[in-house]
């Protein structure tokens, strides 16, 4: 259901569904209990993004948001990946080091992009997702990350908007597995942007609806370690911490 109504579905909308099927009304609920991740958010922030609503990071810094998918960054890498539930996360992160794929961060948009288009050629709807790949706008921030194999061939990559003490993962593709280690690279580029940015200072890392994503999807984030949290969002003047 939340996959099909719109971001700001009308009271209409979902009176309808709820009508339809009452048995949503303890979905509902179950929502409206989940914990509260508090957000904080500069003013300044908030306009630089404010013409990017119908982004991922636009729709989040607009108000709160319910039933987020939020993971709450490491600063200390053995503390991320201990505990039976990353079981799955250190095999193959291990099958990602047995095969030389290495992540890094890039430090301007022209070199990321220019890498990114390797995997952009492989993927069937590349042309499509390299027009929504465009430079930052101003006061916009952003970090890039880019895994590569053993053969230095681009595997995956990804962007992270920063917006102080927490982030939005906004664009994350690798190249549908045509190289033997993209399924592996993956969980590495994730890995090392969460810890890079968790010893920065970001405290959380946001990557939207965790009810409107695809089932692969949603176990591919359990598996990293993120939990669906119900999103506050205050915004503060420019200048305070």
């Amino acid at each position: 259901m939340a996959r099909r109504l719109p971001y700001s579905p009308g009271v209409s909308a979902l009176v309808g569904s709820v009508l339809r099927d009452p048995s949503l009304i303890r979905v509902f609920v179950a929502v409206w209990r989940l914990p509260v991740v508090e957000l904080r958010v500069r003013r300044s922030d908030a306009d630089a993004w404010s013409a990017s609503y119908a982004s991922p990071v636009g729709r989040t810094i607009s108000s709160g948001r319910r039933a987020h998918a939020v993971l709450e960054l490491p600063a200390v890498e053995e503390h991320y990946l201990s505990g039976r539930p990353k079981q799955a996360l250190r095999t193959n992160l291990r099958h990602a080091r047995n095969l030389g794929v290495t992540s890094s961060r890039i430090p301007s948009y022209e070199a990321w992009m220019a890498a990114a288009k390797a995997v952009l050629d492989a993927r069937p709807d590349g042309p499509e997702m390299a027009r929504e790949l465009d430079k930052p706008g101003p006061g916009q921030q952003v970090a890039y990350y880019l895994a590569r194999g053993a053969d230095e061939m681009p595997l995956a990559f990804a962007r992270v908007a920063l917006l102080g003490q927490f982030a939005v993962l906004f664009t994350m593709l690798s190249n549908l597995d045509r190289h033997p280690s993209a399924s592996f690279a993956r969980y590495q580029l994730h890995t090392f942007l969460a810890l890079d940015l968790g010893c920065a200072g970001v405290q959380h890392l946001l990557v939207g609806s965790a009810l409107r994503e695809p089932a692969g999807n949603q176990y591919f984030q359990h598996l990293l370690g993120y939990r669906v949290r119900n999103l506050r969002v205050d915004m503060i003047e420019s200048g305070v911490s």
